[in-house]
Parts: C-alpha cells; sequence; structure tokens
C-alpha cells in the first residue's frame, strides 16, 4: 500500500467511505455502520466539500448529520457541523494518510484527540490494523480505538 504524498486530488477523494476504526468521540456514542459522504460544490469558484456522516445507533435508526469542509492548505481542512462550531475556521481535519489507489485514508485532528480508519470496502481486521500503526508512527494514541462493526 503505497502512500500518496502532498495534496490530495478532491475529486478522488469524493464518494462514500466506510469507518474501520475510530477513536472515541462524544458525537459518535453508540454508533456502528458508519459511514462518510463527501460531494465537491462549488462557491464563488472555491471547493467546498459537502460532507454527511451516518451511522446506525443502538436503537436500530439511523442517525446522520451534515456539515461542510473547506480545504485550507494540502491536506488540512476547516469542518464545521454547525454554526457555532470552529467559528474560526482554523483546520481541525487532516488527511494524514492517504493510498495512491484512494481506497483507504486516515484522518486526524491536529490536536490528535480524533481520528478515523476510512475505507472504500469493508476491511478484514489485520489491514485496519497496518494502519492503525501508521497513525501511532504519525504520534496518535491507538489504545483507546473502537473497530466499527457491520
Amino acid at each position: 500500500m503505497m502512500e500518496l504524498l502532498g495534496a490530495i486530488n478532491l475529486d478522488s477523494y469524493m464518494g462514500d467511505w466506510y469507518e474501520m476504526a475510530r477513536k472515541p468521540a462524544f458525537f459518535q456514542n453508540n454508533c456502528k455502520s458508519s459511514k462518510a459522504t463527501y460531494i465537491i460544490e462549488y462557491k464563488d469558484g472555491k471547493p467546498v466539500i459537502k460532507v454527511i456522516n451516518s451511522c446506525i445507533k443502538n436503537n436500530g435508526k439511523t442517525s446522520s448529520i451534515e456539515g461542510k469542509a473547506i480545504i485550507k492548505s494540502g491536506r488540512a481542512l476547516s469542518v464545521k457541523f454547525s454554526i457555532f462550531m470552529n467559528i474560526f475556521n482554523k483546520p481541525n481535519y487532516e488527511i494524514i494518510f492517504i493510498d495512491i489507489e484512494y481506497k483507504v485514508a486516515i484522518i486526524g485532528s491536529p490536536d490528535k484527540k480524533y481520528l478515523w480508519i476510512l475505507s472504500r470496502e469493508i476491511l478484514p481486521r489485520d489491514k485496519t490494523i497496518f494502519l492503525l500503526d501508521i497513525a501511532k508512527e504519525r504520534g496518535f494514541d491507538i489504545s483507546d480505538i473502537i473497530f466499527d462493526e457491520y
């Protein structure tokens, strides 16, 4: 699995991703079968990414939230899901790893509090662990990782 270096190709990154694993996050309590969908839109000629995150809650119902992401630089994004979140549009998410085929990605926050392992298809556990090891090499604590269920 070779890593793509430099800025990402937004068109290749768009589409559906399955969440394979994550660090605990209050906004994903009781979530399984989590997915992220990215859709590129243009506002005043600049790319804005529509983000739709969804999961199945313990009660069997689908929960989803929609937000927007703005590219701040190469792989750094300013993401917000409400007008009260990230009001200064600082980079709060980063694509820290993506393979050259855009099939797997590691997304994290600059403070290393949040981490997601994403894939275009359901991965076997050993491949997810391989990606978690990359995140660990990049400074993330992976001792509290939650593996998603599909």
